[in-house]
């Protein structure tokens, strides 16, 4: 029986205990990867914080990349290591 505490639905003993102490019986040690997942099976995700426009969002949803080198673009020289420990 689905019982509701505190505005949480709880399936057993362990949710309503979560519950009383004001913690989410589906994510009780508020893991932020859990929350958006949670989020978004009930509809309740954030919009994105920057979303793109013309050309550049066309190649998103195309999958294509964003970053290319140009054709005349000059190459560096392979990294220095920054400590040489040869003996």
């Amino acid at each position: 029986m689905i019982e509701m505490v505190n505005g949480y639905p709880c399936a057993n003993c362990t949710d309503v205990s979560n519950a009383k102490r004001g913690l989410d019986p589906e994510n009780p040690t508020r893991d932020p990867v859990k929350q958006e997942q949670l989020d978004i099976k009930a509809g309740r995700a954030p919009e994105p914080a920057v979303t793109f426009g013309e050309s550049l969002a066309e190649r998103i949803r195309a999958g294509e990349p964003t970053l290319r080198a140009s054709p005349g673009a000059a190459t560096l020289p392979p990294a220095a290591p920054l400590v040489d420990i040869t003996v």
